[in-house]
């Protein structure tokens, strides 16, 4: 059996803030689990760094994880900016506060804890589990849209 567990994820929003969605399937050997989650008010880069914190939440410490997002935000975000990042206290090159910063360092953390590759995927280029995976986030985006619509 493999040992390295695969995540592919992926965020959706409807209007950028609007209702969100994240995504994220699971690889392990020939085991698959998927997951996904929603919000009603949020934006795209939220639910970006939501879609990989929550399954690397759920890997036991230790763990080697390959993580494949197209979101370029969060792979160049984790593998080259957090920790500049977290040195110029969690502001960006401008001095500008950066956004979602609960979410970047619960992935430092969890970088910390797991074994983690960060790997860009290219969006919408015909693989199966990537286009799996934006299904998923959009759905779940579409179900906070539609919740909405019928509150309304």
């Amino acid at each position: 059996m493999e040992k390295t567990i695969h995540i592919f994820t992926d965020g959706s929003a409807i209007r950028n803030p609007g209702p969100g969605g994240w995504a994220a399937v699971l690889i392990r050997g020939s085991k698959r689990w998927e997951m996904s989650g929603a919000s009603p008010w949020t934006t795209i880069s939220e639910m970006e760094l939501l879609a990989a914190v929550e399954p690397l939440r759920s890997i036991p410490a230790g763990a080697l994880v390959e993580l494949r997002s197209d979101s370029e935000l969060l792979i160049h975000g984790m593998r080259f900016r957090v920790f500049r990042w977290q040195r110029q206290g969690w502001r960006n090159s401008h001095g500008i506060e950066l956004q979602h910063q609960q979410l970047w360092r619960e992935l430092l953390r969890l970088n910390e804890l797991l074994n983690i590759r960060w790997r860009w995927i290219r969006g919408h280029s015909g693989h199966p589990v990537q286009t799996r995976v934006d299904a998923l986030a959009y759905r779940a985006a579409r179900t906070q849209w539609c919740n909405l619509r019928m509150a309304a």
